[in-house]
């Protein structure tokens, strides 16, 4: 303890700080100019805060799994000109540039129009198109105000993606034209769509990022991660303060398109500091976790998880008869986490039955906690 404490003294500096600013959540060069993505959010729904935007995010993470750095986000208004600008700018700068929103019926969905404005071209009625708005909204009506999403620019190429379950062709597709790909804005169309094509229209450089948890605030470490980042120029180093959470004060992440380049950056930055201010923290223990409890056996004192374990073995045998009660508690919390490496050692697929009884006392914080932990485990 006395080690940490001198070490926050020792570094507890606004200069410091201030390079440190600098430096932390730098991207790296080495893959962001070859592989890069610009996203244009189109729509006054977003801007007017009357629809919520959770395609960037859905798009941003997939993209980061293929390899591909997304340098920048717009959000912008049902504008012909504005989209035609944007988009004119955008595929001068990035490699993909990925547009959502603005392809529906109504007379302020202009993202076609603004597409082929951009790239010198004129709109056309697309066949296939006319027939998935035929076959989809029951109508032979061209008048009927459907057909405006069949209207996209001559120059355009249909990219259809397949239903990850079944296999069979999506209905709407991705229009693409030179490095523009226009999907959806419903997330209900987008999501299912951007998934299918992800990895087949979006190639890049896979990224190796680590992540580390300290308890302890930034300023104790900002002069040390300013440090480490310069000395490794194509890796990104990102720092994170976390407020209302019990395990850590912070969460660093480190990442580059060189696992070893990443993993030496890493050590040197556990070097640089006293070990007890790192945490061992695992955002995902529903992931691996027979091998995790396994490791966690070998360096335990107590059996007395092992004896748990081995009761829930035999309960789960019939896993439609058990049930679990959970109400938040670490004590329900880990009972639910062993329940799920019993299921993990007996290979069973079947979901876990939970029982929950909320009350009015329940936190907000607990709410929050119930729906983590259910994202996880079920």
């Amino acid at each position: 303890m006395l080690q940490i404490c001198q070490y926050l003294l020792r570094n507890l500096s606004i200069s410091n700080l201030r390079r440190y600013a600098s430096i932390a959540g730098r991207p790296f060069s080495k893959s962001g100019d070859k592989f890069n993505a610009g996203l244009i959010i189109i729509g006054d729904e977003i801007l007017k805060a009357q629809v919520k935007d959770t395609n960037s995010f859905f798009m941003c993470s997939l993209l980061w799994e293929c390899g591909v750095k997304v340098e920048k986000i717009s959000v912008i208004s049902d504008d012909v000109d504005l989209i035609a600008n944007e988009i004119m700018e955008f595929s001068g700068k990035y490699k993909y540039v990925i547009t959502s929103g603005g392809i529906g019926p109504t007379h302020d969905d202009m993202t076609f129009e603004g597409l082929a404005k951009a790239f010198n071209d004129s709109l056309h009625c697309h066949p296939t198109i006319v027939g998935i708005v035929q076959d989809v909204y029951r109508t032979q009506d061209e008048k009927s105000p459907a057909f405006k999403m069949a209207h996209v620019p001559k120059k355009a190429v249909l990219r259809f993606g397949k239903h990850q379950e079944t296999g069979e062709c999506l209905k709407f597709p991705c229009v693409n034209v030179e490095n523009v790909y226009v999907f959806p804005g419903s997330p209900v169309y987008l999501e299912r769509l951007f998934q299918s094509l992800c990895k087949e229209l979006f190639k890049g450089e896979k990224f190796v990022k680590r992540e580390l948890f300290l308890d302890s605030k930034e300023e104790s470490f900002a002069d040390v991660l300013t440090k480490v980042a310069k000395e490794f120029p194509n890796v990104a180093f990102g720092s994170y303060p976390i407020t209302g959470e019990s395990y850590y004060k912070a969460r660093v992440t480190i990442e580059s398109d060189s696992e070893d380049e990443t993993l030496r950056a890493q050590e040197r930055f556990r070097s640089s500091l006293p070990r007890e201010i790192f945490v061992n923290y695992d955002k995902h223990p529903h992931v691996d976790s027979h091998e995790k409890f396994l490791a966690f056996m070998d360096e335990c004192q107590c059996d007395d998880y092992g004896k748990t374990l081995e009761e829930l073995r035999k309960l789960y045998e019939k896993p439609k008869e058990v049930a679990i009660c959970f109400d938040g508690s670490v004590e329900s919390t880990v009972l639910l986490h062993l329940a799920h490496v019993a299921q993990m050692q007996l290979k069973n697929s079947s979901k876990i039955n939970v029982i929950m009884f909320k009350n009015e006392e329940w936190f907000p914080e607990v709410e929050n906690f119930v729906k983590d932990i259910t994202s996880g485990y079920f």
